[in-house]
């Protein structure tokens, strides 16, 4: 039975995480429209391991870095400023590539080639906004529902990151699958993403601010 909930709390957490259009999606979408499906798998597997690893690094350190935000208070100030500067450089900034018939970038001028896989695995690892994410539920399902760290038996921390690998690649799928929908119904959809995203992270500034002042 605790093989179960530790899969499917895996499984529903990563299609949860993975809905929000972000970076592997769109490569997801795009890799569909320019080629097909079996090009675009090439992004999502690595890019699901990719995030795998961020999963286990929020597994061994949430507590720790829980534990030192609340003992150096100075590093609330130096996040919001972090997150004040990155919701301004998404919502104003742009971006230097060639853009196709919808908005979206094709190439981004001076960038270095990898292969598809390469993509995945790295939009998977290097994704703050994921990182953020992982590290709040972690925390979260740690103090509410399944324990979550270093010491948990090995096979249930398995079928975590089995359900978590499955949640992600099949949600990312998906969004192949729907990639010419997706398309066509919203253009520019990056750019809008980020304005949304930048939004979010100055609301959630002013909110912090305001706690703190209070």
């Amino acid at each position: 039975m605790n093989l179960i909930l530790y899969f499917f709390t895996g499984l529903l957490v990563a299609i949860i995480g993975a809905l929000p259009l972000g970076t592997v999606n769109v490569a997801v979408i795009n890799t569909t429209i320019k080629e097909n499906i079996s090009s675009a798998l090439k992004i999502v597997f690595p890019a699901a391991i990719g995030e795998l690893l961020l999963i286990l690094f929020a597994i061994s350190y949430f507590k720790t870095i829980q534990e030192f935000i609340s003992q150096n208070n100075w590093l609330e100030y130096i996040i919001m400023l972090l997150l004040f500067v990155i919701g301004i450089v998404l919502i104003f900034g742009k971006k230097n590539c060639i853009k196709d018939e919808n908005g979206e970038c094709l190439v981004t001028k001076n960038k270095v080639r990898l292969s598809k896989e390469g993509i995945g695995f790295l939009l998977g690892l290097f994704n703050p906004t994921v990182l953020i994410y992982w590290l709040l539920v972690i925390s979260f399902l740690s103090t509410k529902m399944i324990q979550l760290n270093l010491n948990t038996d090995l096979l249930l921390l398995s079928a975590f990151f089995f359900g978590a690998f499955i949640g992600k690649s099949i949600t990312l799928y998906g969004y192949g699958k729907c990639s010419h929908i997706l398309k066509m119904k919203v253009k520019g959809i990056t750019t809008t993403i980020n304005k949304v995203i930048g939004s979010l992270l100055l609301i959630v500034v002013v909110i912090q601010m305001i706690k703190i002042s209070f």
